[in-house]
């Protein structure tokens, strides 16, 4: 299957998403390091929303977590209440076997399907679609570690 590195790298960034916000509490999850920044809560609660737009993408049902109180926001400056750090790891999970079981699913004509869905960087098919969005997952899961070690946490764990 052309799907099976990016759904080991979903995978891995489901336990790395976890290990980046291990021993967070809501105090250091909601607080911004300075007016141009974004809190643990922000960006953890964007993957999961990216996560459950992925299911979708991917044709399956996942409603908008958090009432959607995300779903369309541009900055965290638009979102009057974010959601707490628990309700965050719960909701990953939960949206994060959704999109491992369809990754799963999916046949190697799907993947090459083409979309109407552009991302940057990758060619307009379900299959590029994804590793963009693996890559935008990575990418904010960076954010998370560099932010863990700031409130002086350890580093984040690969296993």
């Amino acid at each position: 299957m052309k799907a099976a590195g990016l759904t080991d790298l979903i995978r891995l960034n489901t336990t790395l998403f976890r290990n980046a916000i291990a021993e967070i509490d809501e105090r250091d999850g909601a607080t911004r390091l300075n007016d141009r920044t974004n809190s643990i809560a922000f960006i953890g609660g964007h993957l999961v929303e990216t996560r459950a737009w992925m299911v979708r993408y991917l044709g399956a049902e996942a409603p908008p977590p958090f009432g959607g109180a995300l779903e369309h926001a541009t900055g965290i400056d638009q979102i009057p209440a974010l959601p707490t750090v628990a309700a965050i790891r719960s909701e990953w999970d939960q949206v994060s076997a959704k999109v491992v079981g369809r990754l799963g699913a999916l046949t190697d004509e799907q993947l090459a399907a083409a979309t109407t869905q552009r991302f940057p960087g990758v060619e307009p098919t379900m299959l590029g679609g994804i590793a963009f969005l693996a890559h935008h997952e990575s990418y904010h899961i960076g954010q998370l570690a560099f932010l863990r070690k700031y409130f002086g946490l350890p580093p984040m764990s690969y296993r």
